[in-house]
């Protein structure tokens, strides 16, 4: 999950494979496990990981001195932009329907 903002389908895919042969094996009714509560965690995980990766870029832009103190701001929504037009372009579907 570190790795997040930077993330390919490429490299999700086999955990996406796994999921999807869980879930039509029917094992998850069976044994009674609650999915929806692991995928919650897991989306409160990216949450963590997206909040800390975007920090740490702000305290980056804020570090470097200059007389402009909206700068940093600026370029830190001009990141922020283009890393959910990067990802919006390399997801455009829900991950896990």
């Amino acid at each position: 999950m570190d790795a997040l903002p930077n993330l390919k389908p490429s490299e999700i895919e086999p955990y996406l494979s796994v999921l999807e042969h869980v879930r039509d094996s029917g094992l998850l009714e069976r044994f009674d496990v609650d999915i929806s509560a692991r995928l919650t965690d897991v989306q409160e995980r990216i949450r963590q990981v997206s909040a800390l990766f975007y920090d740490s870029k702000m305290q980056q832009l804020q570090a470097a001195p200059g007389v402009n103190r909206a700068l940093p701001l600026l370029l830190m929504t001009d990141e922020l932009e283009k890393s959910a037009k990067l990802l919006d372009k390399r997801f455009p579907d829900p991950i896990l329907g």
